[in-house]
């Protein structure tokens, strides 16, 4: 494990100060991701546990993920000035330092330092290459949403663990808790992921974020809040049993509102991202009814969610560059002037509504099962959702692909190879993994 961080360490010095170019850090991180693929015995991760560190199926999952996001991230950046390359490469793996610590540490508190130590550099690319003045409100909102939770939930875990910093992830579940240190130990990452009601920050991220600050995001950074979940609760699970029909039903009827919220935005951004809360309810609902199928569903669709939203944030991106203005009354017509970008669109909105094969379809039906099995009555509710989810993809699709066409074609700008070999990247492991499922299991 250490050998993967020193290596990490070494290339973040080398190319922040050496290297000066674009392609060489991209290529790095695409043979970082096919080493840690080669190197990393995947059915035998008890072969990487030490006293710190260690590597479940999860936490290899999610590391893999946002190294490959990391890694396609170059692609659509390459606009930004060459002057600020070797800060973006720092920014970069300090990201991918930052995932290490999160995903493969063993310890709560050492999880805890470096998932707030993530907001830093995520707040730093908003600024710094965010586009409107307003990108300063956007990180003043994205920094209050995180701390707010952040110091109770360091002071329930000190006060359970009798003040002892060394707080393991496998230590037995405790019985004397009550609701508040319920609410304390599970905020923290139910806004991060976000939760209905705490998810103002995400929209107004996303507006002002440059298209890495909405990649990162969206492909990896909420999948943090998902995978501090799963292992505080195993601390919390006897409370959990009485408690967590509180956010379900929170999440179940925040899902319903903001998909109803999508059919009346016409930013692209703000769309998608209401699209990614939506999804996330789904993952929080997965991991509380504490059942293997809602287990296995969450991992499914937090990996599956991960390419695909990252995906339509791209779209929207190249859109963007070319008519200037993210506006859906001003984005139409697309299928006349750029009808090969128009197919991506359709393949990427189709992985968004769970179409097969994309893992999003396996995740969805896993976790209905798993809400049946929790409680019967609940799977109308959440078909009816996942009819609403369908509903605004296809409605995101026909109305930019669709009606009258607003701008000169002599001015536009043609599509890129490198930028279809960006979507191409995105699509291709969110509808071939299936055929590799028993990964996740």
């Amino acid at each position: 494990m250490l050998m993967i961080l020193m290596l990490i360490m070494f290339s973040m010095i080398f190319f922040s100060l050496k290297i000066k170019s674009w392609w060489l850090a991209q290529n790095f991180f695409f043979f970082f991701f096919f080493f840690m693929y080669f190197k990393i015995p995947m059915f035998n991760y008890f072969l990487n546990v030490s006293y710190l560190f260690g590597m479940d199926m999860f936490s290899y999952l999610m590391f893999m993920l946002g190294v490959w996001i990391i890694s396609l991230v170059y692609i659509p950046s390459l606009n930004f000035k060459n002057n600020y390359l070797n800060y973006f490469n720092f920014l970069m793996f300090t990201f991918i330092i930052i995932f290490y610590f999160c995903f493969f540490s063993n310890n709560f508190i050492l999880f805890y330092i470096f998932y707030e130590i993530n907001l830093i550099p995520i707040i730093i690319l908003i600024y710094g290459w965010g586009y409107q003045y307003e990108r300063f409100k956007a990180g003043f909102y994205l920094f209050i949403y995180m701390i707010f939770f952040s110091l109770p939930f360091f002071s329930c875990l000190l006060s359970l663990n009798n003040f002892n910093f060394m707080f393991m992830y496998y230590f037995d579940y405790l019985n004397n808790l009550n609701f508040y240190y319920y609410l304390f130990l599970m905020m923290i990452f139910l806004v991060k992921m976000p939760l209905f009601m705490f998810h103002i920050w995400l929209p107004k991220a996303h507006v002002e974020a440059p298209i890495s600050g909405s990649m990162i995001l969206a492909g990896i950074m909420l999948k943090l809040g998902g995978f501090g979940i799963y292992h505080v609760l195993m601390l919390i699970f006897k409370i959990n049993l009485k408690l967590n029909y509180l956010f379900i039903s929170l999440c179940l009827l925040g899902m319903m509102i903001l998909s109803l919220v999508c059919f009346f935005q016409s930013d692209l951004k703000i769309l998608i991202a209401y699209s990614s809360v939506v999804h996330m309810g789904l993952v929080i609902i997965g991991f509380l009814t504490l059942n293997n199928l809602g287990y296995f569903g969450s991992l499914i669709l937090m990996f599956g969610h991960g390419l695909c939203s990252s995906g339509l944030f791209c779209l929207s991106n190249i859109c963007y560059m070319r008519f200037k203005s993210r506006s859906m009354f001003l984005n139409k017509g697309l299928i006349n002037i750029f009808p090969f970008l128009s197919f991506w669109w359709f393949l990427l909105c189709s992985s968004n509504m769970s179409f097969p094969p994309s893992l999003n379809l396996f995740g969805e039906l896993f976790l209905l099962i798993s809400l049946m099995i929790w409680l019967d009555y609940f799977y109308i509710l959440y078909l009816l959702i996942m009819i609403l989810m369908f509903l605004y993809s296809l409605y995101l699709y026909l109305y930019t692909q669709y009606g009258k066409l607003f701008f000169n074609m002599n001015y536009l700008v043609y599509i890129n190879l490198s930028e279809y070999l960006l979507l191409f990247m995105h699509w291709l492991p969110l509808n071939i993994i299936f055929l590799i499922l028993e990964l996740f299991f």
